[in-house]
């Protein structure tokens, strides 16, 4: 989706890895899953027209605590510092820094590990 998202607004970018993780899914820890791939000189647009996307999508869905339409994303990057534990995060997570995302209402303060579906 991000890809198509992308190539709309003009960005150069492609998906790197799909066909080996298409065809053996055990590989993706090993090479760090599928990456879109975006030309240099246009990472920062991409960067700002995906933000905007995912921001346009969460102010579609209500806090199921208070139902206000103000989840925000957070992002937190923990980055290994010795060689060892390097090496772990690249054999576990298929790259070097571990990631943890959660939703969090920008009114009550309500967290979320995924955002609620609709039934």
């Amino acid at each position: 989706m991000q890809l198509s998202i992308l190539k709309e607004k003009g960005i150069n970018c492609y998906i790197k890895d799909e066909y080996t993780i298409t065809i053996d899914p055990l590989l993706s820890p090993a090479i760090g899953g599928m990456k879109l791939m975006v030309d240099k000189r246009q990472w920062d647009l991409a960067t700002k027209i995906l933000d905007a996307s995912d921001n346009e999508f969460l102010q579609t869905i209500a806090c199921p605590n208070c139902h206000q339409h103000t989840l925000n994303q957070v992002v937190l990057v923990q980055k290994p510092t010795g060689f060892w534990e390097k090496l772990k995060f690249r054999l576990v997570n298929g790259q070097e820094a571990e990631v943890k995302k959660y939703f969090q209402c920008g009114t009550c303060g309500f967290k979320l590990e995924e955002l609620p579906t609709e039934e």
